[in-house]
């Protein structure tokens, strides 16, 4: 069997080396430090989050501003409906999906599931007086939600939004 002669590099070698050994470890964020266009988890919830929001017909983003008369009798712009999607859009990326629904013995637990709750919490909280979701909508019981569930979540959410 032959011997083998050592190699030595040369410089240039060595620095490429060096670079791709820490480029290599750039590329690896802890979860918390990742912004959302590198975080592919939290891309694909807002990718289900405008399906639910199309099929629920959720308010797009933004408020628009109008011109409204105060008391005072001066008027000024303020903000009138929308939003939805953009309340929506700030609770799933805040809000760990584990801490609000865990799956356990028979639980199902699906990131959509727990994203329409979210679309149905927001529409609840921009009309309290509006009648009680259907549950036995096609969308709505195709996903997994029911009253338990929501209840659930919801309780969830205003936990997070008081603290």
């Amino acid at each position: 069997m032959q011997k083998r002669k050592h190699i030595f590099l040369d410089d240039n070698s060595k620095i490429e080396r060096m670079v791709n050994k820490i480029r290599k470890y750039e590329k690896y964020k802890p979860h918390s430090l990742k912004t959302s266009e590198e975080d592919f988890r939290l891309q694909e919830k807002l990718a289900m989050l405008s399906v639910v929001a199309s099929n629920f017909m959720m308010t797009g983003h933004s408020p628009t501003l109008v011109l409204t008369k105060r008391e005072e009798g001066d008027e000024v712009l303020l903000p009138v409906g929308g939003g939805q999607k953009d309340r929506a859009r700030d609770i799933i990326s805040r809000v760990d999906f584990r801490k609000l629904y865990r799956g356990g013995k028979g639980r199902k637990t699906d990131p959509l599931m727990i994203i329409t709750a979210i679309c149905m919490y927001v529409m609840r909280q921009d009309n309290p007086r509006r009648g009680d979701i259907r549950y036995s909508d096609d969308f709505i019981s195709s996903v997994g939600v029911t009253r338990e569930i929501y209840q659930h979540i919801s309780q969830k959410l205003d936990d997070y939004q008081n603290s």
